[in-house]
């Protein structure tokens, strides 16, 4: 099995592996956050920020003993690296699955398969990006921090959320100056948070006021959140710079295989379909046939 970068290049994470992972850490964070740290070495290894793993939520003996709860694996973006060997996944508690996974602790496994997808592109001109998350796709943003830094890349972190707790990192609001999340500023990034309930914005509305101050020719945006968000900051950015979204959708293999994942893109004029999970999760915006997309 194979993945790589957006258009096709090889690097990082050009190969895939099944592994049991031997949970180290496993932590309740407010808003029904949970966070997992898992040793997996080669998928570690082999990881290149917003790829993902495709876990089963069932302890590994229990794979051939259906009916199963979780029947399908649930696909969690790799939220950073730990070195030497773990993988941190960051998600919100929802549906059986979630909870299973919650209520793992530590020495117990976890049957996975990774890394898969594609990520997100390092293009060699690239001198400052402008990374765009809303609520729990805050997720993938350590990892990209990580290796946008140790590039030397000037990053720009905007965060939006419905609420301050939809999120699972401290929100600091001090008078004076825009709310920040000290947990991702700490990895050599300037973070800026807004919450519709808070300031009465959305995230696009403050990357909308900070568009002009960003050079076109050695910029580009990487948005991870809900659709309508990424939608917005695709129309809103336009032909300005290039921008890089990480696209959500239901999957079931996680390879490419069952197509329960499409989403319409344009090729040379003409309309096609690809995989979130094999050729995504990132596409440029340009790429995608956003009138053919369901809301």
């Amino acid at each position: 099995m194979s993945a790589g970068q957006p258009g096709g290049e090889s690097g990082p994470g050009s190969r895939t592996h099944r592994a049991i992972a031997e949970v180290l850490e496993s932590e309740r964070l407010p808003g029904e956050h949970h966070r997992l740290l898992l040793r997996a070495p080669r998928i570690a290894e082999d990881a290149s920020p917003g790829q993902f793993v495709h876990v089963w939520c069932h302890p590994p003996n229990e794979m051939d003993r259906p009916p199963c709860a979780a029947v399908l694996r649930r696909p969690f973006s790799i939220s950073r690296l730990r070195p030497p060997d773990g993988v941190e996944l960051l998600f919100r508690v929802r549906g059986v699955g979630g909870r299973m996974l919650a209520n793992t602790a530590r020495g117990d496994q976890l049957d996975i398969i990774g890394p898969l997808g594609h990520g997100f592109r390092m293009p060699a001109s690239l001198r400052a990006a402008v990374v765009v998350a809303g609520g729990i796709g805050v997720a993938p943003v350590p990892f990209l921090l990580q290796q946008l830094t140790s590039a030397l890349v000037e990053t720009v972190v905007l965060v939006g959320a419905a609420r301050d707790d939809s999120i699972p990192y401290r929100v600091e609001r001090l008078v004076g100056v825009p709310a920040t999340l000290p947990g991702l500023s700490a990895l050599g990034a300037e973070v800026n948070f807004v919450s519709e309930a808070g300031d009465g914005v959305l995230v696009s509305d403050l990357l909308e006021r900070r568009l002009p101050a960003f050079d076109a020719a050695s910029t580009e945006v990487m948005a991870i959140g809900p659709r309508a968000m990424v939608r917005r900051i695709a129309a809103l950015v336009g032909q300005r710079l290039p921008v890089q979204v990480s696209l959500e959708e239901r999957m079931a293999c996680g390879l490419g295989a069952c197509r329960s994942c499409v989403v319409p893109v344009c090729s040379e004029g003409a309309l096609g379909y690809k995989t979130v999970c094999h050729d995504g999760p990132v596409f440029y915006a340009t790429e995608i046939a956003w009138e053919r997309l369901d809301p």
